[in-house]
C-alpha cells in the first residue's frame, strides 16, 4: 500500500468517525442541559412549592397559587435552553419524547436517539444529585421529597396517561408546525415555553402536568416513587409520535396537491 492509499484510507476512516463523534458530543450536550434544567426546576420546587405554609392562609399558600410562579419558571428555563449556545448545538431537547419528535419530523439523525435519550436520563439523575448536595436534607424532606410528581388523590394511571399523551401531543403539533415554518421558527422556543408553563397551571395540582419523561426519571429513582414512573417515560412519547404521524401526513398531502398539475 502506497503513500497516497494509506493517506486516503485515512481520511475516510475519520470521515466515518466524525458524525460519530458529533453525536457523542451532543449527547453529552444534552446530559449537561437537561442536569442544569432539572437542577433549576428542582430548585424552584424546594423554595416555592417546598414552603407552602397552610396555616399562614391566603392564596399564596396553596399549590394552586405557587404554580403560578412555578409554570413560568420552568417553562421559560425550556426556553432558555433553547435559545442558548449549547440549545442551538443539540436542538435543545433536554426531553426523549422531542427527541423521537425531531426524529421523526427529520430533524435529528436516527443515530442520535439512543445517545440523546441516554444522556437525558443520566443528566436528569445529576441535576437531582446536585439539588440535594446543595440543599442538603431538606430537600428528601416530605415537602420538597426530590421534586417528584405525584397525581392528585383519585387520579388514576389512565388518567394521568391520556393527560400527558394529549398534552405532549399539543406540543409537538405546534413545533412541528413552527419549524416547518421560516416565519415561525424563530417564535418555537417561546410557543414551547408557554405551552409547557400553561399545562402546568392545567394539570399541576391534577395529572402532575409535566409532558418529559426527563423531568420525573430522577425524582422518582432518588424519592423511591416507581409506582407512576412508567405512565410519565412511556405517555409523553406516545403522544409526540402520535402528532409527528398526523403532522407529517398533512404536510405530505399539502406536498402532493402542489405539484398535481392542474386538470
Amino acid at each position: 500500500m502506497n503513500g497516497a492509499t494509506v493517506k486516503e484510507a485515512a481520511v475516510k476512516q475519520a470521515s466515518a468517525s466524525l458524525p460519530w463523534r458529533r453525536t457523542l458530543h451532543s449527547a453529552l450536550l444534552e446530559l449537561a442541559l437537561t442536569a442544569l434544567m432539572l437542577f433549576v426546576v428542582a430548585t424552584t420546587v424546594r423554595w416555592l412549592l417546598g414552603t407552602i405554609d397552610p396555616a399562614n392562609g391566603g392564596w399564596w399558600n396553596t399549590p394552586e397559587g405557587r404554580l403560578l410562579a412555578v409554570a413560568p419558571l420552568s417553562g421559560y428555563t425550556v426556553t432558555t435552553v433553547m435559545l442558548s449556545p449549547w440549545g442551538r448545538l443539540t436542538g435543545g431537547h433536554i426531553n426523549p419524547a422531542i427527541t423521537l419528535a425531531m426524529w421523526r419530523y427529520g430533524r435529528t439523525p436516527g443515530r442520535d436517539v439512543a445517545p440523546y435519550i441516554a444522556g437525558q436520563l443520566i443528566g436528569s439523575l445529576l441535576g437531582i444529585a446536585a439539588g440535594r448536595l446543595v440543599w442538603g436534607p431538606v430537600f428528601a424532606s416530605p415537602a420538597v421529597d426530590f421534586a417528584v410528581i405525584r397525581p392528585a388523590p383519585g387520579w388514576s394511571c389512565s388518567s394521568v396517561a391520556v393527560i400527558e399523551t394529549a398534552t405532549m401531543f399539543a406540543i409537538v403539533a405546534v413545533a412541528g408546525i413552527a419549524v416547518s415554518s421560516r416565519r415561525l421558527g424563530p417564535f418555537t422556543p417561546w410557543a414551547v415555553g408557554t405551552m409547557i408553563a400553561t399545562q402546568i397551571i392545567a394539570f399541576g395540582t391534577l395529572s402532575g402536568g409535566i409532558a418529559n419523561p426527563a423531568r420525573e426519571f430522577g425524582p422518582a429513582v432518588f424519592g423511591g416513587a416507581p409506582s407512576v414512573l412508567p405512565v410519565y417515560l412511556l405517555a409523553p412519547p406516545l403522544g409526540a409520535l402520535a402528532a409527528t404521524v398526523v403532522i407529517n401526513r398533512v404536510y405530505a398531502r399539502r406536498r402532493t396537491t402542489a405539484q398535481t398539475p392542474a386538470a
